[in-house]
């Protein structure tokens, strides 16, 4: 009595089982179709890499700009007993603007 409960159980869960093999290889909605490596637009690396370049020149003149900027205001301003809301922001810009730059220059 009890096998004969088990038997239709087993066959229901290997059932479920193959239903799940059956969805795990179709692609997800929602998800971009993967397309085989020759499928693949062709990426002109050396028009990349001078894009890379001028983009990097560009923000390295604005890292200076910025710095330069926060040198003045850190001399004008005692920081010892203040330390300005302008100052700090800048600083956090000048950080984010040298990540960008590495990064860039990573690529």
């Amino acid at each position: 009595m009890f096998l004969e409960a088990l038997v239709p159980a087993a066959a229901l869960m290997a059932g479920a089982a193959a239903a799940g093999r059956a969805q795990s290889t179709q692609q997800p909605p929602g998800r971009p179709p993967i397309f085989p490596p020759e499928d693949l637009p062709k990426v002109d690396k050396k028009a990349a890499l001078k894009d890379n370049q001028k983009q990097i020149q560009q923000d390295v003149q604005r890292l200076y700009t910025l710095a330069s900027e926060l040198k003045d205001e850190v001399s004008k301003t005692d920081s010892t007993s203040v330390l300005s809301l302008a100052m700090v922001r800048k600083a956090e810009e000048i950080e984010k603007l040298a990540k960008q730059i590495k990064n860039l220059a990573r690529d």
